[in-house]
């Protein structure tokens, strides 16, 4: 068995998710295995969520689930351009209506997310997603191709060797994550002219197209300055596989790192993100970390604490600060209860516990939208 490095208490880890682990250390042609901090059991795959792991020869296409190439991205805006604090009574809802024709199938369910953060200095356009329908088309030719590769290995196996990848499905897995990283740029772009329509951001209106949420930004670079702001985009994914000379590697809910480009990890819709860079012991770990502060609570659980653990008090101080996400009956829908940060882990644990990652902000939420009820 491999041994494992973990970038977090080892002790916390739920048995379930303990035994994944130890099962695919085991795995063939698995030379190294990392755990982070938001480690936790996957119901549906044999690895749990938040590990990385590199391969020589064979690789896992599996372990990633439907949800590949998802990703979070981050549009920063200098404060300089934002004239005024978001008034969530006049335009949360036009901001959720507004995203919901960004894109043709917009955020996903979960703990998908588009907001709008800050710091001291600057504002975030955070958008978490990922590759939708085609993910979950790619994922069904990753089934059938470890079928085929089963039948000439002479039993079911969940690998398949490098030499039966073709050039073309390795080409079109890695459109497939360019796909995705183009859907949260189309976000991010169209949230930043949803700001300037609304006043804001400063801007030259006239130049700004009516028709916005229809127009393709993908085109549109990732530093620039789109009708009069200037912006700078970056993008880091935590659920794909990458080819690379001599090795594969897997993550599976954890984030990417690459050298001088800063990588967001999400902490909980009440407590925003942190943004963060690696310095050269990520190597150590894959170039990967965390995607996530890693929930404290299940789904389940969370919603049983919200009923019956927090005293009304806390409830209303939550009804205070996201009145805007109340039903008509004054009750929030269970997916954003889902999300409040009591659900969560402390963000602490995060740099304790992977301290070749460098800080380079921690935001605080302003308003986030979330597509589906969960």
């Amino acid at each position: 068995m491999q041994t494992i490095a973990f970038y977090c208490d080892a002790q916390s880890i739920e048995q379930n998710a303990l035994e994944q682990l130890q099962q695919y250390a085991q795995q063939p042609d698995v030379n190294k295995i990392c755990a982070f901090t938001d480690i936790h059991f996957c119901a549906e795959k044999a690895l749990p969520v938040g590990v990385a792991f590199q391969t020589t020869d064979h690789c896992y296409p599996l372990i990633t689930g439907k949800d590949i190439g998802c990703g979070v991205m981050y549009l920063k805006v200098s404060k300089q351009y934002w004239l005024k604090p978001f008034n969530k009574q006049e335009h949360y809802r036009a901001f959720l209506l507004a995203h919901t024709r960004m894109t043709d199938d917009g955020l996903g369910g979960g703990n998908h997310f588009l907001s709008i953060e800050e710091d001291d200095d600057h504002i975030y356009l955070l958008c978490h997603t990922g590759t939708r329908d085609r993910g979950i088309a790619l994922y069904q030719q990753c089934i059938q191709l470890t079928r085929d590769f089963s039948r000439q290995y002479g039993r079911s196996v969940d690998f398949v060797h490098r030499d039966f990848l073709s050039e073309s499905f390795i080409r079109y897995y890695n459109d497939t994550l360019q796909y995705g990283y183009e859907r949260r740029k189309q976000f991010c772009l169209k949230t930043l002219v949803f700001l300037q329509q609304a006043n804001y951001l400063a801007a030259h209106k006239p130049a700004i197209p009516r028709d916005y949420p229809q127009r393709d930004y993908r085109q549109i670079d990732a530093q620039g300055v789109l009708h009069g702001t200037p912006y700078r985009l970056e993008d880091s994914m935590h659920n794909h596989l990458r080819w690379q000379t001599g090795s594969v590697i897997h993550r599976k809910g954890s984030t990417e790192l690459v050298p001088g480009q800063t990588a967001v990890i999400p902490l909980s819709m009440s407590r925003g993100s942190l943004l963060v860079k690696a310095t050269g012991a990520a190597a150590d770990a894959l170039y990967s970390c965390a995607h996530g502060a890693g929930r404290k609570l299940s789904r389940f659980d969370t919603m049983k604490y919200w009923k019956t653990v927090l005293k009304e008090k806390q409830r209303k101080a939550y009804r205070q600060q996201f009145s805007e996400l109340l039903d008509r009956s004054g009750n929030f829908p269970n997916g954003y209860i889902q999300e409040f940060d009591f659900a969560y882990k402390e963000a602490g644990d995060i740099l304790d516990h992977m301290p070749y990652l460098q800080e380079v902000t921690h935001t605080r939420p302003i308003v986030t939208v979330k597509y589906s009820e969960i």
